[in-house]
């Protein structure tokens, strides 16, 4: 089913405005104390860019060549998140894992599966980048 057309641009500009939030909080600009913050001010910039593309792509429409571009950076950006993820996340921050195996085990284990997905988004993204430069 097709979404209207209208609560297209509703949400579009929903992502564009919550997105430029959260590029706003890390650059300093709107403001919490940058010491209760759990990332990096590039890593919230990166979240905020995540919606701002999102709301783009949403208001280009899909058949857009420009979309395919989007969707590189986009799938990039993710790639970006679980390698931060994968080598400067807290240990502490890994919950569950496998009952048999130490708490160092299970914390290597997590930052493999979230090294191999961001491999995974880095390829992704290289195909779209290749969709993208083939189409023109």
């Amino acid at each position: 089913m097709q979404t209207p057309q209208r609560s297209n641009l509703v949400v579009a500009l929903l992502c564009i405005a919550l997105g430029s939030f959260l590029v706003l909080v890390a650059c300093g600009l709107i403001g919490s104390d940058s010491n209760h913050r759990h990332a990096p001010d590039l890593i919230i910039a990166l979240s905020g860019a995540v919606f701002v593309i999102a709301g783009i792509m949403i208001l280009v429409g899909r058949q857009s060549r420009f979309n395919d571009l989007l969707a590189a950076i986009l799938c990039m950006t993710f790639g970006v998140f679980g390698a931060w993820i994968a080598i400067y996340g807290a240990s502490e921050g890994f919950s569950g894992g496998l009952p048999l195996i130490s708490d160092e085990a299970n914390t290597m284990l997590a930052r493999g599966v979230f090294g191999l997905g961001s491999l995974l988004c880095f390829a992704i993204s290289g195909w779209a980048f290749t969709r993208f430069y083939r189409s023109a």
